[in-house]
């Protein structure tokens, strides 16, 4: 129960506080991006700790949602729109 508190507590708390400093010193596009690669980063956890096989279509999802935020949120710096 006290590992649950433990997560429960500092998983938010230094999710959001990194996230913010992040905002802070650099442009918020670079931010999310940065803030958006939980999926790909979970992915190898996955296959280590809970010894599972992660589907080629659950790696490309997670490298697509990344590539979305990113085209999002640099669209103009890339495409030089706006």
């Amino acid at each position: 129960m006290l590992c649950a508190l433990g997560g429960a507590v500092f998983g938010p708390f230094l999710g959001v506080w990194t996230s913010l400093i992040a905002v802070a010193r650099i442009p918020a596009g670079i931010a999310a991006t940065l803030n958006a690669t939980t999926p790909i980063w979970i992915i190898p956890n996955v296959v280590v700790y809970y010894r599972e096989k992660v589907s080629l279509r659950a790696i490309l999802g997670a490298i697509l949602a990344v590539g979305g935020v990113a085209i999002l949120f640099m669209a103009d710096e890339i495409f030089g729109l706006f």
